[in-house]
């Protein structure tokens, strides 16, 4: 069974600029022919199984006529009628010429039903096929009187605009087929769980012990760094499946680690209000539970996301801001949500003995952070004098390559309890 195209101006309000595109263009090239060649109504058709279904139909003088179904139920916008009994399907299998100046000149125009529910008087109509070779639907122009001064010349025109479609629907299944590759590779990573979970220590650095983990999902094997992943998964709508069976995973471990160390997970705000979310950490630890929000992540509602999150923080989930200092947003989400934690971004990080500027914003964070009753982490450490400088600047806890790297899976005798060690 044919998957019926899915109109533009149907699309989800969160749809591509491709499909406005497209929507844009079709409208104004029905609107284009049907005002050069003096036509009551111009159409475009899509053939689904058996039907000839009415994806656009542009009849400003013909309004009233087609909402009270005075031209038949078929000529409303996804509306449709039985593929053998229209003149698209006619046309395309060339029982009817694409221009008919008069419908009762031709014995299948005067005789079918439809000509007599719709007042088909005149009719033109161009065949969309696509580069794959299918038989997409019509591109059509209707007029009540017959039009005999309408000649090749005006077909030339009909069958430019309907190229030009043509080519736009080309480009908007290429990029639907395209989705739908996406989505089946986000949903097989899914269903067979096809990743890691690395986890990176994060130490308390005047003491210099690990006091938890940082859980960092890797797809080995794919060639595809995490970030293109959940990019993918979120430009298809699969985003909160991912970032759920992610978070699953990286929780597994949390019954046998030490009961001093926390995991960090990250969420995007969209799997955080969620009600999956809530109801899978609502029967964990929850004291023992970092949740990360970016930097990068855009917050539509902080006050969705601050109520959803509220029973969770509740009962002990701690709240960090990841990437501070990246950029403007991370300031945002700091006073807007009031986490527990602010992760100071490495490039803050970085070089930081060479960066007064850097300083005096770790220093403004630290102080921040202890009048909220929080801490800060420092993310990226590399080199021990980028440590100094934050034990001086009191950092107390960090986390970065030249701590610790992230391993797959949890184990050994500084992370599990002391009955699964032996």
């Amino acid at each position: 069974m044919k998957k019926p195209y899915v109109p533009p101006k149907a699309a989800p309000a969160s749809g591509t600029a491709q499909e406005d595109l497209l929507a844009d263009m079709l409208r104004s090239a029905l609107t284009a022919v049907r005002e050069h060649l003096e036509l009551d109504i111009a159409y475009m058709s899509e053939f689904v199984d058996g039907d000839t279904v009415f994806r656009e139909v542009i009849a400003p003088k013909m309004t009233d006529m087609i909402a009270a179904g005075e031209l038949g139920d078929g000529l409303q916008v996804g509306k449709s009628l039985p593929k053998m009994e229209t003149y698209c399907h006619h046309i395309m299998d060339g029982f009817l010429p694409p221009l008919i100046t008069d419908t009762r000149e031709l014995d299948i125009s005067r005789n079918l039903q439809v000509t007599k529910d719709l007042k088909i008087a005149a009719h033109v109509g161009i065949p969309l096929v696509l580069k794959d070779g299918t038989k997409f639907g019509m591109f059509c122009g209707i007029s009540h009187t017959p039009k005999p001064d309408m000649n090749a010349r005006d077909l030339r025109v009909m069958e430019m605009f309907a190229n030009m479609v043509t080519e736009h629907l080309d480009a908007q299944m290429m990029a639907h087929q395209k989705s739908g590759r996406m989505r089946e590779r986000i949903d097989a990573l899914v269903d067979q769980n096809d990743f890691e979970i690395a986890y990176q220590p994060i130490l308390n650095i005047e003491e210099m012990r690990p006091v938890g983990y940082e859980a960092l999902c890797r797809f080995t094997g794919t060639g595809r760094a995490p970030d293109v992943w959940f990019a993918e998964a979120d430009d298809v709508g699969r985003l909160q499946d991912l970032e759920m069976a992610v978070i699953r995973k990286a929780l597994n471990p949390l019954t046998g680690l030490y009961p001093l160390k926390f995991i960090s997970i990250n969420a995007s705000p969209e799997t955080a209000i969620s009600e999956e979310f809530r109801a899978h950490m609502i029967k964990q630890p929850l004291e023992r539970i970092v949740l990360e929000i970016t930097e990068h992540a855009q917050v539509d509602s902080y006050e969705q996301l601050m109520q959803a999150l509220k029973p969770l923080r509740r009962r002990g989930m701690r709240l960090a801001v990841d990437d501070a200092g990246a950029g403007y947003s991370s300031m945002r989400h700091i006073l807007k949500l009031r986490p527990d934690i602010i992760k100071l971004d490495m490039s803050i990080t970085r070089d930081l003995d060479k960066q007064p500027s850097h300083c005096a914003l770790v220093r403004a964070m630290v102080h921040f952070s202890k009048e909220t009753q929080g801490h800060v982490v420092a993310e990226g450490i590399e080199t021990q004098i980028e440590l100094d400088m934050l034990r001086s600047l009191g950092v107390q806890k960090g986390q970065g390559y030249f701590l610790g790297r992230p391993k797959i899976g949890l184990g050994g005798p500084q992370t599990l309890k002391p009955s699964l060690i032996a």
